[in-house]
């Protein structure tokens, strides 16, 4: 995947791959949606020299290894398979390439098994991790590890969305390109566009909105309903009904009222595995319209 923004850390990683200082140790950080994991299969793929643009968490290849969380965490046994990967010299490659994406999601033992490995470099391995939460990756882990911190272009991304259903949705998303996408693949509407249908309709409508809330991730749901509440409270959301008054206005009880509400929806939909999400979402949606009939 071609992404026009990161066009500054390709140079520079290509750069430092032609002259041999390529560290053998890398972090890729970027905020959500905007492509960490992408740049982190772009630089494997240029180190183990294959041609094309495979999908490299698919390719099979001697030289290479991908690494993602398995139910949300990634396990010390994966880790220390690393070190046996590291030995001898490749097979078909100039190199050996590792990525591990989403590596804040090591436990504490897969993050100290790394550690020794990030100690004692193989001279032909070159280990790339990918995070959207670098912050909270052991500082151990961040030291040893060379920086490559993927800036956000607003302007770059919104080229980049050919679809008017995905720029759309950059606002829900806090501006990130691929998020936007996938929200607009999977046929959502901005965040802004139900509330104000859900603050002017009636029974009917709101029970069909609920459905199609349904419908969404809930998760990411509540955080786009959050971020439009903020775009509203800033004055940035004009068409999000009778509602955008109350969150312009000075805040009151009833406005904390729905924002301890939207949270406790997140927290249930995230953390609970025997949420009622029917349920939370309709009284959700009813706390809205209380708020936005005033």
């Amino acid at each position: 995947m071609n992404l026009p923004w990161h066009e500054a850390e390709k140079a520079s990683l290509s750069a430092a791959i032609e002259a041999g200082r390529l560290p053998h140790a890398l972090l890729v950080s970027a905020y959500p949606g905007w492509g960490a994991a992408a740049l982190g299969e772009w630089l494997a793929l240029k180190v183990l020299v294959v041609p094309g643009a495979p999908e490299a968490r698919r390719l099979a290849h001697p030289d290479f290894r991908w690494l993602a969380p398995e139910k949300g965490v990634i396990p010390v046994d994966a880790i220390r398979r690393l070190r046996d990967f590291s030995v001898g010299a490749p097979q078909m490659a100039p190199a050996k390439a590792v990525v591990i994406e989403d590596a804040d999601r090591m436990n504490v033992n897969a993050a100290n098994a790394l550690l020794k490995t990030l100690e004692e470099p193989a001279a032909n391995t070159y280990l790339i991790l990918t995070s959207q939460r670098a912050g909270t990756l052991p500082p151990t882990i961040r030291s040893r590890c060379q920086k490559v911190a993927i800036a956000r272009d607003a302007q770059a991304a919104t080229t980049w969305l050919t679809a008017a259903k995905a720029r759309r949705l950059l606002d829900d998303y806090d501006g990130a390109p691929l998020l936007a996408l996938t929200g607009a693949e999977e046929g959502e509407r901005p965040m802004a566009e139900m509330l104000s249908e859900l603050s002017q309709g009636g029974p009917e409508r709101t029970a069909a909105l609920v459905e199609e809330m349904l419908a969404l991730d809930p998760a990411r749901l509540s955080a786009r309903w959050a971020r439009c509440l903020v775009n509203a409270m800033g004055g940035t959301t004009p068409d999000l009904g009778r509602a955008a008054t109350q969150w312009r206005a000075a805040a009151n009880r009833r406005t904390f009222a729905f924002i301890d509400e939207l949270q406790w929806f997140h927290l249930q939909v995230v953390v609970s595995t025997s949420a009622n999400v029917r349920l939370l979402l309709e009284r959700l949606c009813h706390r809205w319209s209380q708020l936005a009939a005033g």
